[in-house]
């Protein structure tokens, strides 16, 4: 099977949407202008996933609701990305740092590195069950001028559903099962309820979800189960269990005013008996030197107050927001005590906490042929780490105006200025042009040109020893000279309604980043220390179509080309000439959908991901980390193509089941090759040509009921 044959495919839709076709309501989104408008006229490349189609997919985190989303990688760079066995989400060719999550507007992105060593995929599982969620609307492109920081790659906002005039909800459990039994299945249950507790004036949401994953015990030449160092980390899931509880009063004391109080509440644990994620060597006195217990755990508490009003002069938004984020059973390694270092005990728990305050406001007013949005936010974070027995402070302010100008009734232009203040290096500018021109009842074109920016993490400002890596073995310090990475961002859109079934959408986008921050390899012979080592580029092409081409049969696919390349470097491991990251060139999504019976909705599903490329620096955990020349013999990392197939049958208007069958043709990801170490080439080592081990067949199956 070609690529091109392989990228054909086919667009899930659900049964009502489907048999609402004829009178289907344009799409609405909120997160491009920061105010409600039509998704053709958003100054952006925005995708909304819909609750139905989220409920029809497998979702653990984040990253896998955005599954087959053009611009969308989710397999991660290498075993570091999804540590945990979960996923991150990797938004035009940029990694998940990049990428701002917001609920409801609501940043939720940690300033700091609470989760250390390449844990961050942990973040993905911070998110609300799906039966909480309205909607997720994708942003791909930067958005610094609304949202600050991060937003470089795009923008991810959670819209959760309202309270309606009664009481209602949903549940569902679902579960996964393996036809290899070294892959473990998992099981989730979820709930929500929403309603009024006083008519017209207070209401009530809650929900909740229950997660549980089955330990894996995947084998691969080279293993050795009797070694103390047993990491695997993502490759080789450990057992994991997750629990979400949240919910929201909402006071409605006028038709003018909502006031919010809102809690979310996580928990993460991760089985390490076997040194899974980190060794778990231990010294005479018991103590656990190399900085893992036997289990590790990441926490999150969030407690939100937040404020709408609608008055004469235009759309009042407020919120304030308290997080706090924790990583348990880190525990001091041993090199990390010494002279140097008083106070610290061998074993000891590792503080790893961050708290963040944040208060947005925004006005959004009409005057005239203009619609004008004009904000604040403030932003005190703090984080501690128990190596460096130092606490972490940033304080940052930013206002920003942006005027969405209908210049004429076919033709909108968007002009945005952000500015923000950081304590370690002063103020941002951030502007951005974006003009949206509606040609015809049938063709509209976009483009624009923004600035993005990112700034380094608390940690890596401190002047001094801010953690350790290799498993205790390597102290990482951290550069209090850095400077906030810059992008400059260019897109055009093309988009095609013949308003009887058929979408199509083409889009160019081009990235320049400086001040490029990464953490220089061994071999480079610079301090352990982030840098602003070089810059880099990245272009593409985004393509999107939909066709209802009968009344029961619906055919969706997207393709994407990402070239990107490191343009100047002072390092080694960062060369010039080099793509930035590990993605694919080419991705395409294809989804087919058969409304077989008003009842029954059927689908199948084809993704293709290109070889992408294979970095000297790539992490082999069962290696201590550097894979030691897998590059050079093994060479770039293959593609593939993945067939799903599944069906959703709703018995009444209340009770549905969805099954799904991933990976139908069962391709086997589990294909290490050996070759002689760099450093050592009478010692054979192997590695997988794929760059993440990936799940054979299995069967997700899921019981939804609406109340």
């Amino acid at each position: 099977m070609t690529a091109l044959t392989a990228g054909v495919s086919f667009a899930l839709a659900s049964p009502a949407a489907l048999a609402q076709q004829a009178v289907e309501m344009p799409a609405m989104v909120v997160t491009a202008g920061g105010f409600q408008q039509e998704i053709v006229n958003a100054p952006a490349s925005i995708t909304v996933v819909t609750r139905e189609e989220l409920e029809q997919k497998q979702i653990t985190n984040i990253a896998d609701a955005l599954r087959g989303i053009e611009g969308v990688d989710i397999n991660g760079l290498d075993a570091r990305s999804n540590k945990t066995g979960n996923r991150t989400i990797s938004l035009r060719g940029l990694p998940s740092e990049y990428t701002l999550v917001l609920i409801d507007g609501r940043r939720q992105n940690v300033p700091g590195t609470v989760a250390p060593n390449a844990f961050v995929d942990s973040a993905s599982v911070f998110f609300p069950p799906v039966a909480a969620i309205e909607r997720i609307e994708v942003i791909r492109g930067p958005m610094s001028t609304l949202y600050g920081a991060d937003a470089l790659g795009g923008v991810v906002n959670i819209i959760t559903r309202k309270p309606g005039e009664h009481w209602g909800g949903s549940a569902s459990l679902s579960s996964t099962f393996q036809r290899d039994a070294e892959f473990g299945g998992n099981t989730t249950l979820e709930a929500y309820a929403a309603g009024p507790l006083v008519e017209d004036r207070l209401s009530l949401q809650v929900y909740g979800r229950l997660y549980e994953r089955a330990e894996s015990r995947i084998t691969w030449p080279g293993q050795n189960e009797s070694l103390v160092d047993n990491r695997t980390m993502g490759q080789n899931p450990a057992g994991a269990n997750v629990e979400t509880f949240g919910g929201r009063l909402t006071l409605t004391p006028n038709v003018d005013n909502d006031i919010s109080l809102g809690v979310d509440i996580t928990r993460q644990t991760y089985n390490n008996d076997r040194g899974q994620l980190g060794r778990i060597r231990q010294n005479n006195a018991g103590a656990f030197r190399d900085g893992y217990d036997k289990e590790l755990g990441f926490e999150r508490d969030q407690v939100y107050l937040a404020h709408t009003g609608r008055y004469e002069i235009g759309i009042l938004e407020s919120a304030l927001t308290y997080n706090r984020t924790e990583t348990t059973g880190r525990t001091i390694p041993e090199n990390a005590v010494g002279s140097a270092s008083p106070g610290l005990v061998v074993g000891a728990d590792r503080k790893l906490e961050s708290e963040t305050t944040i208060l947005d406001t925004k006005l959004i007013t009409f005057v005239g042929d203009h619609t004008l949005s004009l904000g604040a936010q403030y932003i005190d974070a703090r984080m501690e780490d128990g190596i460096p027995q130092s606490t972490f402070k940033n304080r940052q302010w930013g206002v920003f105006v942006e005027d969405e100008w209908a210049m004429t009734e076919q033709f909108a232009l968007t002009g945005g200025l952000r500015y923000d203040n950081h304590d370690a290096f002063g103020g941002q500018v951030t502007p951005r042009l974006y003009g949206v021109w509606n040609a015809s009842p049938t063709w509209t074109f976009k483009g624009g040109v923004g600035r993005g920016y990112r700034a380094p993490y608390l940690e890596q400002l401190h002047d001094g020893i801010i953690g350790y890596g290799n498993n205790g073995e390597t102290a990482l310090f951290g550069n209090p000279n850095l400077d906030p990475e810059i992008s400059t961002n260019y897109e055009v859109a093309a988009l095609f309604d013949n308003r009887a079934g058929l979408n199509l959408q083409a889009t160019l986008f081009y990235t320049n980043i400086e001040d490029k921050i990464e953490r220089p390899t061994a071999a480079s012979g610079m301090p352990n220390e982030p840098s602003n080592i070089g810059e880099a580029r990245i272009r593409g092409v985004e393509l999107n179509g939909r066709w209802q081409f009968a009344p029961d049969w619906q055919v969706a696919a997207n393709y994407t080309y990402t070239d990107s390349e490191v343009t100047s470097s002072i390092v080694r491991g960062f060369e010039k000439g080099d793509p930035l990251y590990s993605i694919p060139e080419h991705m395409i999504n294809t989804r087919l959908s058969w409304q077989t019976s008003p009842a029954l909705n059927t689908f199948l599903g084809v993704e293709y991901r290109s070889s992408r490329f294979r970095p000297d620096s790539f992490h082999e955990p069962h290696l201590g980390g550097d894979a030691q020349g897998a590059a050079e013999a093994l060479g770039d990392f293959k593609g593939y193509t993945l067939v799903d197939l599944g069906a959703t049958y709703r018995f009444n208007r209340h009770v549905s089941v969805t099954g799904v069958v991933y990976n139908l043709l069962d391709k086997d990801f589990n294909d290490y090759r050996a070759y002689p170490l760099r450093n050592d080439p009478s010692t054979t080592a192997y590695s997988n040509v794929y760059n993440q081990l990936l799940e054979p067949r299995r069967l997700w199956v899921s019981m939804n009921v609406d109340f």
